[in-house]
């Protein structure tokens, strides 16, 4: 069995910026068109429309309390949005992104060269708008994963299209570890 050691990161501004542009996720932030505007009624730009064959729009909101990697996709876009409104201390709580589409992940989980440097592992960070609100692009591998601590499980929330497939990531013969995380300045 080959073990796959993942070394917790903070999820920084710096980091975002990688993964946006390896156009796995996208943050919430306004689009060219709408800064650029000048005109005195405004203007509205779409993000992006979830495919009609995936249903309409849902908000869900999430406990988390899983301690496994079951690594997924979906063949649409949803967002993420770690905002906390309870004050709660949370267990540490990570979401772990593959740097890679689904496709040639699981490609690479087949022939066995599949490595620690194809994952992201970020400590889930609340309530900064750089960071904690994005949307994880179709077909970008993650999940999410909660440890051992003190704490209640985590809460966040995912929109998404409201018959969303999840296409599993199959992971035979590998075993997922994670590394003490260790805090590191200015390192994505």
């Amino acid at each position: 069995m080959r073990t796959i050691a993942l070394k917790p990161v903070s999820f920084t501004p710096a980091l975002v910026r990688l993964l946006e542009k390896r156009l796995l996720i996208k943050t919430l932030r306004p689009s060219r068109t709408v800064v650029n505007c000048n005109r005195a009624t405004g203007i509205a730009d779409t993000v992006y429309v979830s495919a009609h064959r995936y249903g309409a729009h849902k908000l869900v909101c999430i406990r988390c309390n899983v301690n496994g990697f079951n690594l997924n996709s979906h063949p649409d876009n949803e967002e993420f949005i770690f905002i906390d409104s309870t004050g709660a201390r949370f267990k540490p709580f990570y979401l772990l992104i593959g740097l890679h589409k689904h496709a040639l992940m699981q490609r690479k989980c087949a022939a066995g060269t599949l490595t620690g440097r194809d994952f992201v592992l970020v400590k889930v960070k609340y309530n900064d708008p750089r960071v904690s609100v994005f949307t994880m692009l179709r077909d970008t591998v993650h999940c999410e994963v909660v440890l051992e601590g003190a704490g209640q499980p985590p809460i966040f929330f995912v929109t998404e299209p409201s018959r969303l497939r999840m296409d599993r990531l199959k992971l035979t013969g590998y075993d997922v570890r994670v590394q003490p995380y260790v805090r590191r300045k200015n390192k994505p």
